[in-house]
């Protein structure tokens, strides 16, 4: 009897050594791709009376006629349309250098400025900064920093000093507009029209 009580505890003892065959456990879920960036669009508004165009008229928005008027700025018409700035470039250093025609410095085919570009200058924080630059020949340059998420807006004012009156006046409005990020990336586009 003490031989069979023995043996049952060696078997009790090797059930316990021997793993438990179930089911495997689910492997980790892959974590998805990081998000991307939102979509940075830009357009040029000058401090123009319209052009008397048939077609072609760029639209200036309810929002930025608004915002221009509460300016004081009476006169403004569109020189782009929205031209989308290219997400930025890997490593950081390189997105000094990338920048995006945005206006060529024609107005209903005629020069009225120096060609435009911009680029993303900085994406940190929540916060995104964009630069353009041109529009005469010692290269105005426009700042606009705002809040990097779908739906942000906000409007920026170049401002030169006038020779004449020795007073600074606008010499072109900067929209910049944060949309959501694009659903797969975009073909280069000719931004000249």
């Amino acid at each position: 009897m003490t031989r069979l009580f023995l043996a049952s505890i060696a078997v009790v003892n090797a059930l316990a050594v021997v793993p438990y065959a179930g089911e495997a456990q689910k492997p980790t879920p892959k974590k998805g791709a990081l998000p991307q960036s939102n979509q940075v669009y830009v357009k040029i508004i000058l401090p123009i009376e319209p052009a008397k165009r048939d077609k072609d008229l760029l639209v200036v928005e309810s929002w930025i006629a608004e915002e221009l008027k509460k300016r004081g700025q009476k006169k403004f018409t569109a020189a782009t349309a929205w031209v989308p700035l290219p997400l930025a470039l890997e490593p950081p250093l390189l997105k000094w250098f990338e920048s995006t025609e945005v206006w060529d410095g024609r107005l209903d085919g005629k020069t009225w400025g120096c060609p435009v570009d911009g680029n993303i200058i900085e994406r940190a924080d929540g916060r995104i900064k964009v630069r353009l630059r041109g529009w005469g020949p010692g290269g105005d340059r426009v700042t606009v920093s705002l809040t990097d998420e779908p739906g942000s807006r906000e409007i920026a004012a170049g401002e030169h000093l006038d020779p004449e009156t020795e007073q600074r006046r606008p010499f072109a409005h900067v929209a910049v507009l944060i949309g959501p990020p694009p659903e797969k990336p975009a073909a280069p586009t000719d931004h000249k029209k």
